[in-house]
């Protein structure tokens, strides 16, 4: 199966991109990449669905994306968030 996916596929790790409060905020951010072309994945130590808030950075979500579109994504986020 290893033989459908590029070379160039198989050396894409996904990395932090930014870490933020609150799951509200983390989809906000998913939507405007997923604009752009870029996939990211939310990743979270607590269900928000059940524990609704944030406490002490329990519930922070961290945004990953591909090392090939980290620098295009910080650049995406500072030119919104400034």
């Amino acid at each position: 199966m290893a033989e459908y996916f590029k070379k160039e596929d198989q050396d894409l790790k996904m990395v932090e991109l930014v870490r933020v409060p609150r799951e509200d905020e983390a989809l906000t951010i998913k939507s405007l990449l997923s604009s752009y072309g870029i996939e990211c994945i939310l990743q979270s130590d607590i269900t928000h669905s059940v524990y609704p808030l944030t406490v002490d950075g329990l519930g922070e979500v961290i945004i990953l994306v591909s090392n090939r579109d980290l620098e295009k994504s910080k650049k995406i986020i500072s030119k919104t968030y400034d």
